[in-house]
């Protein structure tokens, strides 16, 4: 009998993930299939594979691709960007680009992002523009502080009432990273670096640098919306959801662990919300 697909949330991601880590694939198969009903999910899974973690199975056994095939294609093309040329819903863009236009077609990529949360997901008043500020600042960090970024990714898709953005890399993560400062050399652990990180100020560059403002900003942006974010670093991720969301209500929990840097935010303009965790 086939086995019924189900939704590929972050909680089956987890669990594949810790099923790579022990040896236990095999026995992993057995609750697949799972469709993508968001980029989140989807994008870490592919993140897990691209990195080696987590071999994805011939013949799409773990995944049905259903609306996400498109960018699932563009995306094994290794296509520097994309934005689906039906509906403009959704789409992505690597941190680097060729060419001396690379940051036009960046520019170009956001503004199709704002589009589609302004006119897709109907987002109020200024917030698409704020959430693509962010989204353009955590690009910028993937240059800044990954080491690696040749391997960083931005990616939207929206729906009615719902806009959710990815920002990833598979670059030095972010302990590493701010155990270059002075200021943050003793921090333990990848979950501890994960909460300096998204506080307003801190960054590798010193707390008298005046950077590390990226995530106050997208926080400013979600300001009376149901937002779901999601944020992975080594071993860690940190999970915050609820009506303008912010970290006085974060949670950690240890992960399977994750190259690099990853972002999911996804938000709602009415106060019906999707777990995420």
């Amino acid at each position: 009998m086939t086995q019924p697909a189900a939704p590929l949330t972050f909680g089956a991601v987890d669990g594949l993930g810790f099923a790579a880590a022990g040896g236990l694939l095999g026995a992993a198969r057995k609750s697949a299939p799972y469709y993508p009903t968001s980029l989140g999910p989807l994008l870490e899974l592919l993140h897990h594979a691209a990195s080696g973690r987590l071999p994805l199975p011939p013949g799409g056994s773990w995944l049905v691709e259903n609306t996400a095939a498109p960018m699932i294609a563009a995306l094994k093309e290794n296509r520097e960007s994309w934005v689906d040329p039906h509906d403009r819903r959704t789409g992505f863009i690597r941190a680097i680009r060729r060419g001396p236009d690379g940051g036009a077609r960046l520019t170009g990529f956001l503004m199709h992002a704002k589009r589609a949360a302004r006119d897709a997901a109907r987002l109020p008043g200024s917030t698409p523009g704020q959430l693509i500020a962010a989204m353009a600042e955590l690009e910028s960090n993937i240059h800044e502080h990954s080491d690696a970024p040749e391997t960083g990714l931005l990616a939207f898709r929206a729906a009615q009432g719902t806009f959710e953005f990815v920002v990833v890399d598979r670059g030095i993560g972010i302990l590493k990273s701010l155990q270059r400062c002075a200021e943050y050399a003793a921090l333990p652990d990848h979950g501890k670096a994960l909460t300096a990180a998204l506080s307003d100020g801190v960054s590798r560059f010193g707390p008298d640098s005046r950077r590390g403002h990226g995530f106050r900003q997208m926080f400013l942006g979600l300001v009376d919306l149901y937002g779901s974010l999601r944020f992975r670093s080594g071993d860690y991720a940190l999970f915050v959801d609820g009506t303008s969301p912010d970290l006085t209500t974060a949670q950690l929990a240890q992960k399977p662990a994750l190259d690099g840097f990853f972002a999911s935010v996804r938000c709602r303009s009415d106060a019906a919300a999707t777990g995420m965790n």
